[in-house]
């Protein structure tokens, strides 16, 4: 690896870990299409998991008592499923196509959040179902699914600590479901492990700068920040 690449992937994972740690979700969402335009798309995705669990196991302590369990339980249920056939797919798309439609399916959240007409206060549990299948499925497929849960919770009326509280932990443990698959297609390898401990420092002061950052915002901003990330995530998925 030449220097203008690693400095690239350092940049790159400092700035999802400061998302991470600021918003409690959208790491993978950057790290997957960016760095899939310097390494293989199965090498990056494995190693985007294991460093999503590792913010993950700093977060989730002060998480739990904030989660709305009744929300995230079914979403968990449901993408647990869906996680081992996205890894399946995994192996079978092709990388560049696989980057645009999930930029695609980025955009198309992102607009109907926009819009505010997915607003809901009491949701069905077949529409909780099938938000947390797609996410798993995109999960074990890309390491990606942050879309629609981020859709579906921003769209709630819960403050902004809960949604991140959420976020945090249905991903926790959808990543570890995720994890396993990856284990069991042969996607976990002593180069993904090399890659993850030269990535793994930049990622962690990234998040701790987030984190100090969300003390210090409010409600809109929030918002503002998670729309505007996954905008520009979308934009490019889209041309990568």
């Amino acid at each position: 690896m030449d220097i203008g690449t690693w400095l690239i992937s350092l940049g790159v994972v400092a700035i999802a870990g400061f998302t991470r740690g600021f918003s409690g979700f959208g790491s993978g969402l950057i790290l997957a299409p960016a760095l899939s335009l310097l390494f293989t798309p199965q090498l990056v995705v494995a190693t985007v998991v294991l460093l999503e669990m590792t913010a993950g196991a700093g977060l989730v302590p002060e998480a739990l008592g904030k989660t709305k369990w009744k929300q995230v339980l079914p979403l968990v249920l449901s993408a647990m499923a869906l996680v081992p056939v996205g890894a399946r797919f995994l192996a079978l798309l092709e990388p560049t196509l696989l980057r645009r439609i999930i930029g695609g399916l980025i955009l198309g959240f992102v607009l109907l959040l926009l819009t505010g007409k997915s607003r809901y206060t009491h949701p069905r549990l077949a529409l909780t179902s099938g938000v947390g299948a797609l996410s798993g499925f995109l999960t074990g497929l890309a390491g990606i699914g942050g879309p629609p849960i981020v859709l579906y919770q921003m769209s709630s009326s819960n403050l902004a600590a809960a949604n991140r509280a959420n976020f945090i932990v249905f991903f926790a443990l959808t990543q570890i479901i995720a994890l396993g698959s990856y284990w069991a297609s042969g996607l976990i390898s002593v180069t993904v492990g090399g890659l993850f401990i030269r990535l793994l420092p930049a990622f962690v002061v990234g998040q701790v700068l987030g984190q100090r950052c969300f003390r210090r915002v409010n409600e809109k901003l929030f918002r503002r920040f998670v729309v505007g990330l996954l905008l520009i995530v979308a934009g490019l998925a889209l041309v990568a």
